[in-house]
């Protein structure tokens, strides 16, 4: 017997009472595609809270009767927090899987009725061209919707037709839905498929445009959220340890531990949150970018060893430390001209720095690149379908167009056109090229040519229905990075204001201006500088993410950021000389 049986058999009550309150959870269930039987999940969700409740009360009577005088209500009131929460979170998570499932197949959904519209035109039943893409893990999460209709089909013993009403029946994807229910309605009908589906095609990429112009005002509105938080909310989390600092008696008690925590932890996560509901918000495409990651990644052992040398030592004098890897910290301060209480601030510059240029280098070689080839690749098909209207054969189109230039995609063309002339399949050449070529958009692209030549025989119709498409969706690309472009301004703008303010107001304490208030400058500038930097770096990231739809590239804007926050550090920290010299040269 598993666990999951055991707790059924002996705590299937509480699931039963968790099912009253969620009586639609069994629809939720079918939606996400969870294969667990709704009320056993429920039990295990409503017996974790219960051992949990247990171990709350048993603290509180430990503590209460003072049998272990070690325990805090720290100890327990989380776990009563927990009690709430999990039934909660059990209850929404069909939810979230369900939503999360929508929402990647949403993205797909147009692609695959494209590739239906130009199989049909082919000669391909809209049911078989669903089965040759349930073959490619280009399109994950249709994948699995077209297996689901294929267990309905074993499972019920029903037509392809059926299964699919059935299966488009528990989605709750609108798109998806009317697909599939159109097609069944004209078919049964006896009405014009091939029609049905170009103009199904059409409608869902219009509406994709359509999407995208909206999510430029989203994304404005949430980076327009996140500027006035992390700014408005550092600046306050600022402001409170200043006054606590320089006036112990106000009795705040805000510790320079306590900013710390603020600073590196609260923020940070904030910062995070904003990512997510960007990635939310988001078109995204299924293929991920890891290799850039993995870039990131392997600096990361450098940076944290920067960091330990050039900024933890200031904090935490017991540290260990290489005294000709700290020199370097001093040596910049001293030949730049920054002023003391600027060295963990510059520390923390390098060590971010160390990780990120290769990051950088990375992303601008793979945007660049994928980017050309499917610009390139949207090209190459409008030209194919103007030589097949000539009477050549795909095959002797290629071999045409492939000493013609279209930048990035000729070197993948050229591939193609010599193992064609090698005697390789289409299909056979699309795997080899496939793993060369990184951009998601042309892989779904090239695997939609090889399909409409290899089954459809690579008709002028369905050629030129292919090749018009693609160059939508390279327009409405091109409309995408226009909408998200301006959003950086407001970024920059804030994270500027953030620095400026903050390096203004410790000057403001080693000027003298606060009469009888002595406060250590240096330990000052210290606590409040280095934060400020990171904080920098996370705002760069969370701009790169709501502008490109790619946490890679917040790793220019962060470097950037990072730049102008100890750029603005140094412009007051020579501030009198480079004054100085403006009246000179005024003279």
């Amino acid at each position: 017997m598993s666990t999951i049986d055991f707790i059924y058999a002996n705590f299937g009550f509480l699931g039963r009472i968790l099912r009253r309150i969620s009586p639609k959870i069994d629809d939720d269930f079918e939606a996400a595609g969870i294969k667990i039987y709704p009320e056993a999940f429920l039990s295990v969700i409503g017996f974790s809270a219960l051992l949990i409740f247990i171990i709350a009360i048993s603290l509180l009577i430990l503590e209460r009767l003072s049998i272990l005088k070690f325990i805090t209500p720290l100890y327990y009131l989380p776990l009563f927090i927990l009690t709430a929460i999990i039934p909660a979170v059990g209850l929404l998570l069909p939810k979230l899987v369900a939503s999360n499932k929508v929402s990647g197949l949403k993205n797909e959904i147009p692609f695959a009725s494209l590739y239906m519209a130009v199989m049909t035109s082919g000669g391909l039943s809209p049911y078989a061209s669903l089965l040759r893409l349930g073959r490619t893990e280009l399109l994950p999460k249709l994948r699995k919707e077209i297996m689901n209709i294929q267990s309905i089909i074993l499972s019920f013993g029903l037509d392809p037709v059926s299964a699919m009403e059935k299966a488009a029946k528990v989605m709750r994807l609108r798109e998806y839905r009317e697909l599939l229910l159109g097609y069944v309605s004209i078919v049964r009908s006896g009405g014009d498929v091939l029609h049905y589906l170009y103009n199904q095609t059409e409608n869902m990429f219009k509406e994709m445009h359509s999407r995208f112009k909206s999510m430029g005002e989203n994304m404005n509105i949430l980076m327009e959220a996140y500027v006035i938080i992390s700014v408005l909310g550092a600046l306050g989390i600022y402001m409170m340890f200043v006054v606590s600092f320089s006036l112990p008696e106000t009795g705040i008690g805000f510790t320079p531990e306590n900013f710390f925590l603020f600073s590196f932890i609260a923020l940070p996560f904030l910062s995070v949150v904003f990512i997510f509901l960007a990635d939310i918000l988001q078109i995204n495409y299924p293929l991920s970018k890891t290799k850039i990651y993995l870039v990131f990644a392997s600096t990361l052992p450098l940076s944290m060893f920067l960091l330990s040398q050039l900024v933890f030592p200031f904090f935490f004098t017991a540290l260990p430390v290489i005294p000709q890897v700290v020199d370097i910290v001093y040596q910049l301060k001293d030949f730049f001209g920054f002023e003391d209480g600027t060295e963990p601030a510059l520390g923390m510059f390098l060590s971010l720095t160390v990780s990120l240029i290769p990051g950088i280098i990375a992303d601008h070689i793979s945007l660049k690149n994928e980017r050309g080839v499917f610009e390139g690749l949207t090209s190459f098909l409008r030209d194919l379908v103007e030589n097949r209207k000539m009477g050549l054969s795909p095959e002797k189109c290629i071999a045409l167009l492939s000493r013609r230039d279209y930048g990035r995609f000729s070197k993948y063309l050229k591939l193609i056109n010599s193992k064609l002339k090698w005697g390789f399949s289409l299909h056979q050449i699309f795997e080899d090229v496939k793993d060369q070529i990184k951009s998601w958009l042309s892989q779904v692209t090239i695997y939609l040519l090889v399909d409409t030549i290899e089954v459809g025989g690579g008709t002028e119709k369905s050629l030129d229905t292919l090749a018009t498409f693609a160059e939508s969706i390279n327009l409405m690309e091109r409309e995408r990075r226009s909408y998200l472009l301006p959003l950086i301004l407001v970024a920059y703008m804030g994270s500027i204001l953030l620095t400026v303010t903050i390096v203004v107001f410790i000057k403001f304490f080693q000027s003298g201006a606060t009469g009888f208030i002595s406060v250590p400058y240096i330990t000052l500038a210290r606590i409040l500088l280095t934060p400020l930097i990171f904080h920098s770096f996370m705002i760069g990231i969370v701009t790169g993410k709501i502008v490109s739809g790619r946490i890679s590239a917040g790793f220019l804007h962060a470097f950037l950021m990072i730049l102008l926050s100890t750029l603005t550090i140094w412009i007051a920290s020579n501030y009198s000389l480079i004054l100085v010299r403006f009246e000179a040269t005024a003279r």
